[in-house]
Parts: C-alpha cells; structure tokens; sequence
C-alpha cells in the first residue's frame, strides 16, 4: 500500500507514474481513507496510513489528481464519486487552494520524502523511470528506503449530530431477497456460529466460533455481538438498494430470532419497512462504504421524518 508523491505536486506527481501503477493509485488511496474513516476496517497502523492522518481532505485531493490523470489518457473509472465522498468540500479546488485553507500535510514538500519515492519507484521499473526522472531531477538512486512520516497531530471532527441507523448489508441478491420478502434483517453465518445465539455473551459466542471453525473470525462476530446486544427494537435499520444509491428504512419490531435449516441469514430480527432514502440521506455518505455486515450511520432527521417505537 503506498501513495506515490514523487513530487510534491498532486497532478504532477500523477502525470510521472507509469499506467499501471497510475490506475492502481486511485484503489490504494481509496483502500487509505478507508482505513483512515470505517471503522474496523483493517490497515490503520500501516505506515502509509498513518502519514494522511488529520488530512482526509488532501488525500482526497490527490486521489481525484490520480484519477483526472487516468481519465485523460482515455481510461475509464469508477472510483472518483467514492473518493470524492470522503471530502466533498475539496471538489474544485486547486492545490494552491488547499495550502491557504491550510488543509495540506506538513510534510508535503519534504525533499527527502519525495526523494525516496524517485528511488523506490526507478527500482520498480527502472526503463519506464530513469529517462524521465534524469530529464527533471538528474541522475537518482534506485537504492532508497521509503521516508515514511508520522500524520499531523488534528483533533478530530465531531461526529454529526442526527438519527443513528443500523445499515444491514446484505451479502447478494439472494439475501435482500430474503430481507424484502421475509420482512426481516439478518447476518448469515459468517462469524462461525450457525445455531441460535440468543442469550450468549461475546464470551460466549467467541468460545462457540472456535470450537466450530477452530479460528476466531473477530469482525464477524462482533457484528453478530453487536446485533444480538445493542440492536433493539424501535431502532431504525436499513439495507442499501438501488445498486447502493438509496436506502430501504425500516423499524425493528421484534428480538432476536434463530432461523435454522442451513438457509441463508440464520441470524434474523423482524422489521416494519417504511420508506426508501437517498443515499445523500447519510450526513457522512462514505460511512456507507463500510464493507461489514452490520454498522452504524446517521441520517439526515429532515429525511428520515418522525420515529416510532415499537410497541
């Protein structure tokens, strides 16, 4: 994982890589604010994450860099809306901009940084590099360890104020299927426990995945812990629709439920559907990357209207 800067010039640094590692920097940096914004969503410690904290946005700025560069020689791409979702503020925006807003890392700049960015990148395909960095820079090693800094010390921002939501992310169409026709929201069995779970404690569960899997599969069954225990009904839920443009709200309406038979969500609870949303619904839209099973997002109260409590 690493985000090219052999220069300090976003567009610039873009415009030096060669194609195929150009279209593989838009996924790294998408793989980077991940990391930096889902939650448990792995990689936080990686050196090339922890150099971006406390600049979402300038990260942001340099992955739609990476991607005006790939669509002007003639590619396509998809990556550019979820980018941009991370930051949407920096939109139109130019580099120059970004530095008066003070939204740039400090380290941006560093010679030495972008130096043993040079290297690495003449070791990795040194016929592609070596005339063209020779041309702007002169001669430069291809022997170099990466300069890897530490992010910028920010506080971070404050949560956004509005109505928390349960998104269940069925994993198909076979499982919303489910969810639609059954009236429910469900986790199928991916955290190692395929029986009823009602009752049992993290300890509990986490005891049952290694005696059935011989392996404890960690985010999976947090999501089923955090399904059996804070889930409850009143609480809205939600399953993304429209290839993830919108929302299907709903009401959970009863406790947990086991449905056995080796069909497909075992672990269930039933919901009152209300409504489809946007997904602009979502006061951070790029929470709604989250790849889990189960998360939290919140919503705009003017879009979800009044809710209830199950009775």
């Amino acid at each position: 994982m690493q985000t090219f800067l052999p220069v300090a010039d976003f567009g610039a640094s873009a415009r030096l890589l060669d194609p195929a590692r150009l279209g593989k920097q838009r996924v790294e940096t998408l793989q980077v604010l991940r990391a930096l914004e889902l939650p448990d969503y792995g990689w936080a410690a990686h050196p090339a994450v922890r150099m971006w904290r406390g600049r979402t946005p300038a990260l942001v700025a340099y992955g739609l860099a990476t991607v005006h560069a790939w669509r002007a020689v003639g590619h396509a791409d998809s990556t550019g809306p979820q980018i941009a979702e991370f930051a949407p503020q920096v939109l139109g925006m130019t580099q120059e901009e970004l530095g008066r807003g003070g939204l740039l890392p400090s380290w941006l700049g560093d010679e030495a940084l972008h130096r043993s960015h040079r290297s690495n990148l003449l070791a990795k395909d040194p016929d592609y590099y070596r005339p063209r960095f020779e041309e702007e820079f002169g001669p430069e090693p291809d022997d170099l360890p990466y300069v890897w800094p530490e992010g910028d010390d920010l506080p971070a921002d404050e949560p956004p104020e509005g109505v928390r939501v349960w998104v269940v992310r069925p994993r198909g169409d076979g499982e919303l299927g489910v969810c639609l026709g059954a009236g429910v929201v469900g986790l199928d069995a991916r955290s190692g426990v395929e029986v009823d779970a009602g009752g049992l404690g993290p300890e509990e569960l986490s005891a049952l995945a290694r005696e059935r899997t011989g392996r404890r599969p960690a985010k999976d069954l947090r999501q089923l812990s955090t399904f059996l225990d804070e889930v409850s009904p009143g609480d809205l839920v939600a399953v993304p629709v429209e290839d993830g443009a919108g929302l299907l709200l709903g009401e959970v309406v009863g406790g947990y439920l086991f449905a056995g038979g080796g069909g497909p969500l075992p672990h269930r609870r039933q919901v009152r559907w209300r409504q489809v949303v946007p997904r602009s619904a979502a006061l951070r839209p790029f929470t709604l990357q989250d790849p889990r099973g189960l998360f939290a997002v919140v919503l705009d109260p003017a879009q979800v209207g009044p809710v209830s409590s199950a009775g």
